[in-house]
Formats: structure tokens, C-alpha cells, sequence
């Protein structure tokens, strides 16, 4: 049996949290011994029960970030010391340096979910973006594998930063959880989350931040679609959620629900799915609308290429920040079959995009790291 570490910052209730919990449930139990450190103590929002009923062994260090600066290595270091893994796998920033500064005790992988150098920039602004951009790649480089999340996210760091311990392993939904309804459930869904019952409805999750750029779609949709019978969408808050009630003003065909626990039912009562993001690593927010059968209209970059470059099929890309190109992909998707959308979509995330698969793919990785330690 090989024991496995993950060390992450929290298990916040987020994307990347969902992602190791996709793994981490999926590993072969004859197999694998799945253990997480956790760094800082966990939000309100958590999955830490869900590890623990999972069977997972989760362990918290419940250190703040300025006490981790001084106590997180030394800490870490004497809880791996007692578990003795086989391989330590982190996510993130603070997990992916700390590692690094644990030596060869074990093989040490970590997995990359974003284009460091502009995630860190739009979050945080230009100067401690490019400290931490530069601190993460630092990192990265004392590490046996590097993970991408997308081939967007390998090529930029093999080709932005010249890292050769790269590997891809696209991100996974469980589709389970994320599957397309039949009419008569999409609607008792519509009538149940007091959603409108007539019309198309145009989904678009995640936080409500500058990188997600809903303002975008917004402003287009109110200069051009606010006297349709479609609808936009938004779940998910932020720090521009505010600015998204106040510029949708009085539109009656744009709808911000806010944070919700239940996005699967929200997506199941849509028709299609929309972003504008300026920076994906792989999103989930459009592996899960996908597996609900949606087709999907996103903007041209990186990582949104890459799933429908898959199956062009999906729907249609457009230009950053140009609307005449948005309104283009809505009238095309618009006009198109929906039946032979939604089943493409479908295809894709539950034949190519599963989470068991991509379970599957980190455990071929760690083995094959194992096995090279252990000649």
C-alpha cells in the first residue's frame, strides 16, 4: 500500500478543492493510502467532512499565514516525518514551496491550475504578482513533476520559464453529480430555483472578479439582447457583484443569484453556457456545464481552445473583449441544432473529462515516480 500526502493551504468548498477531492476518491483503495495536511485552519465553507466521510486522513497544522512563515517547514517536516509517505502531492502556492524546501524525502509532485504570471497579476496586482509568479516557478523547478491542469498551462511552463518536469493531466468532473436532465426535470428545476420558465437561458458561473470579466457580458448583453426572450444568467459573487447589479440596472432578462451550494441544479435549468475569462488553467465551471450537456460559447483563450478544439461541435469561441464577435457565437449557437449540441457536449466531458479518468492518470504518474525511486 502507498501512502500519499497532499498538503493544500485549506479545503476551502472552491475549484481546486473539488479537483482533489475527484482524485483523492477515485484512487484505487487497494493501492493507495490517501492522506491531506492542511496548512491554515479551514473557512466556514469546507470540505473537510466530505474527505473524512470519503475516509480520507486529514490533518490540519491550523497555522495563520504570517505564523506559517515561521513555523509551517518545521511543522510540516515532523508531521510527514510520522506518516512516512511514498509521495507528496501539493496544489498552490504556499504547498508547492514548502515542498520544495523538504529535499528528496519522497517523490514530490505538484499540480499547476493557472498561468502564474497572469492569475498572479490580475489578483493581486503587478508587483506582487511577479514576486509571486516568480517564487511558484522557483519552486517548481526543485520538484520531481509538474502537473498542468491544461496543455495551455504545460506549454507556459515549459515555454514562459523553461521547465522541462512538466506534465499534463487535464482537469476531470464527476459525473455523477453533473449529468443533463431530461425536459420535464429541467423544468420542475426552473420552477423550483424560481427561475423563468420561458426562454433560453444562458449560464455563466464562477467569481465575480475582473479575470472572469462579466462586466463584458453585461454591457453586451444590455445593448443588445436586453428586449429578447433569452435570459443571462450569473451564480457565483465576488468583488464585482456589486457593480454587476448596478450596471444590470432594471433588465429583466439578466439574473445574479449570488453564491449558491447547488450550481449542478442551476446549470441542469439552463440551456447554454458563457464566459468571458481572460485566464482559465482548466475551467470547471466549463467541465461541469459541459457534462450537464450545454453548449458553451467562451472566449478564445488557452485553455478554452483546448476543450473545443476536442469537439468543435460544443459551441463557438470568440475574441476577448469584442462584442461584435460575441454576438456572432450567440446567433450562431442560437442556430444551431440544440439537440446535437447538448449531446456533443455531453459526449465530451463524460467520455473524455471524467474525473475517474483523470484519477486514473495521476495514479500512472505516481507509480511510474515511485518506481523510479525505488530501482
Amino acid at each position: 500500500m502507498y501512502k500519499i500526502v497532499y498538503v493544500v493551504s485549506t479545503l476551502k468548498l472552491s475549484g481546486p478543492t473539488n479537483q482533489l477531492f475527484n482524485i483523492v476518491v477515485n484512487l484505487d483503495s487497494t493501492r493507495f493510502d490517501a492522506h491531506i495536511i492542511t496548512l491554515s485552519p479551514e473557512p466556514e465553507e469546507s470540505r473537510w467532512n466530505d474527505f473524512m466521510s470519503a475516509g480520507v486522513k486529514v490533518y490540519s497544522l491550523g497555522l495563520s499565514r504570517l505564523s506559517g512563515l515561521i513555523l509551517a517547514r518545521a511543522k510540516l517536516r515532523r508531521l510527514i516525518s510520522e506518516i512516512k509517505p511514498d509521495l507528496i502531492h501539493t496544489q498552490g502556492l504556499r504547498g508547492d514551496v514548502l515542498s520544495a524546501g523538504l529535499g528528496s524525502i519522497a517523490p514530490r509532485v505538484c499540480t499547476v491550475r493557472n498561468i502564474p504570471q497572469q492569475d498572479y497579476a490580475m489578483t493581486y496586482g503587478k508587483v506582487a504578482g511577479r514576486l509571486m509568479s516568480h517564487n511558484h516557478v522557483k519552486a517548481m523547478r526543485e520538484l520531481d513533476m509538474c502537473v498542468g491542469v491544461s496543455e495551455a498551462v504545460s506549454a507556459n511552463l515549459q515555454d514562459k520559464f523553461g521547465l522541462v518536469n512538466v506534465a499534463t493531466i487535464q482537469n476531470g468532473v464527476d459525473t455523477g453529480v453533473y449529468d443533463m436532465p431530461s425536459v420535464t426535470d429541467k423544468r420542475h428545476l426552473r420552477e423550483r430555483l424560481g427561475l423563468p420558465l420561458e426562454g433560453r437561458i444562458w449560464i455563466s458561473s464562477g467569481h465575480l472578479s475582473s479575470r472572469k470579466d462579466p462586466l463584458f457580458l453585461i454591457q453586451a448583453w444590455m445593448r443588445w439582447f436586453r428586449e429578447t426572450g433569452d435570459h443571462l444568467l450569473f451564480i457565483g459573487t465576488g468583488p464585482l457583484e456589486r457593480d454587476c447589479r448596478e450596471m444590470s440596472g432594471e433588465a429583466g432578462n439578466i439574473h445574479i443569484a449570488g453564491r449558491v451550494q447547488n450550481v449542478s441544479e442551476y446549470l441542469k435549468a439552463s440551456d447554454y453556457f458563457i464566459s468571458a475569462s481572460k485566464a482559465e488553467g482548466l475551467p470547471n465551471a466549463v467541465l461541469e456545464a459541459l457534462a450537464c450537456g450545454l453548449p458553451v460559447l467562451l472566449s478564445d483563450i488557452g485553455p478554452h481552445r483546448e476543450l473545443w478544439e476536442m469537439s468543435p461541435e460544443v459551441g463557438n469561441l470568440f475574441a476577448l473583449d469584442d462584442e461584435v464577435q460575441l454576438l456572432k457565437g450567440l446567433d450562431a449557437i442560437r442556430g444551431s441544432d440544440a439537440q446535437t449540441l447538448a449531446a456533443a457536449a455531453h459526449a465530451l466531458a463524460h467520455e473524455q473529462l471524467s474525473a475517474r479518468a483523470m484519477s486514473r492518470k495521476y495514479q500512472q504518474t505516481y507509480l511510474g515516480l515511485m518506481a523510479g525511486v525505488h530501482k
